[in-house]
């Protein structure tokens, strides 16, 4: 099943980009060869690591949501070879010639994102599952992103292709505000025996915010009716409100479960901040310091943070296991909150790259562990012996 490559080289890749671009602010190596500095950074870690996680895990969902089959066999195999061969390209420059070593970068990458989302459709299309199309929306948007940011790479304009990437973080915050309100108040009435929280009117509230202020932070840098920065607080609020109504004490005794609605409550916290970044400046580029660093708390400690602790349970449940972690994974959970809470404060320091450093060292702690924990799970069969 798709999650099983996507989890384990996604966790993996974790390890190796966050080495190497510590390698590359520590002088060690000079740098990608394809992309360069900060964008290989941004282009690896949103297009690479998180998009393979997340359309890794909305495959193996739509499985369990429609009763068909999803990428399997050779067209599993095909679809992961082409993510590896997008990783290798955007870190070298094998056609000697940067602007058609990004286009084939382009080529690869837009396969990849072609097939996945394609797999996922006929999957969705055959079950008449109208209630998930708007996945295919999101993903959509998140491909068109990731090509654009490759052009305008190609072309010089690399504050564009930053914004391009920072938007990329807000729909990965779209994308998590619509999962987590399908999945975090089920798993936490589930193991807590307790009832489920229903607030329809508010996740329409939600979701409304989180597309408004998406889409108005997308085009504020060509033109802007409303500074997004009052959408994303709004928003920030909402999801606030809406985590209040998930919470009960029950819920701190399971690492599953916390590290959810941590890693939400991360959200939450990093759009405010966000939000109070774009609000004391106008929505132009440059961004203030703050925005970057709030950006960081969304992408670490609410993305990757929900990304490792749905992995690990997303893990457990399609092998046959039971859905309990070691102290080791919630160990893991936590540092991974730090990372981001870390990079977060690095305004706060007088020396910044210190954070950045202490950041990325827990990042690689969080994920050897995950890697080393779960790399026979993610390769052996299931205990019940069902397919998966």
């Amino acid at each position: 099943m798709p999650f099983r490559p996507a989890f384990l080289l996604a966790g993996c890749w974790a390890i190796v980009a966050i080495s190497l671009w510590l390698a590359q602010l520590t002088g060690v190596i000079q740098g990608a060869a394809g992309l360069s500095g900060p964008l290989w950074h941004v282009h690896e870690m949103l297009f690479g690591f998180a998009a393979f996680v997340a359309v890794g895990f909305l495959l193996t969902a739509a499985q369990n949501w429609t009763q068909i089959p999803a990428l399997n066999s050779r067209w599993l195999f095909g679809w992961s070879l082409l993510w590896l061969l997008a990783r290798l390209l955007a870190f070298t420059d094998p056609l000697a010639t940067t602007g058609q070593s990004l286009l084939l970068l382009a080529l690869v990458q837009g396969s990849w994102w072609l097939l996945g989302i394609g797999a996922l459709s006929r999957q969705l299309w055959q079950a008449r599952s109208r209630r998930n199309y708007q996945f295919l929306l999101v993903l959509a948007g998140m491909a068109l992103l990731n090509l654009l940011f490759l052009q305008q790479s190609t072309d010089g304009h690399y504050l564009l292709a930053l914004h391009l990437g920072h938007s990329m973080i807000l729909l990965f915050g779209l994308l998590m505000g619509v999962l987590g309100g399908r999945v975090i108040p089920f798993f936490t009435a589930r193991a807590t025996n307790t009832a489920q929280c229903q607030t329809p009117r508010l996740d329409l509230l939600v979701f409304v915010s989180a597309v408004a202020g998406t889409l108005g932070f997308i085009s504020s840098i060509w033109w802007s009716l409303l500074n997004p920065g009052w959408l994303m607080l709004l928003c920030a609020l909402l999801h606030l409100l809406r985590l209040g109504y998930w919470f009960t004490p029950k819920l701190l005794a399971q690492p599953l479960l916390w590290s959810l609605h941590l890693a939400y409550l991360a959200l939450a916290f990093g759009l405010a901040l966000m939000a109070f970044a774009l609000l004391s400046a106008p929505p132009a580029l440059p961004r203030p310091a703050l925005f970057k660093d709030a950006l960081h708390l969304v992408s670490i400690s609410a993305m990757a943070g929900m990304m490792l602790a749905m992995m690990a349970r997303v893990a457990l449940g399609h092998t046959g296991r039971p859905l309990q972690v070691s102290r080791l994974l919630a160990l893991a959970f936590a540092l991974i909150t730090l990372s981001g809470v870390l990079r977060a404060a690095a305004g706060l320091f007088s020396q910044p790259h210190l954070s950045w450093y202490s950041s990325a060292g827990l990042w690689l702690c969080a994920f050897t562990i995950f890697t080393w924990v779960y790399w026979p799970i993610l390769t052996t069969a299931r205990l019940d012996g069902r397919p998966g």
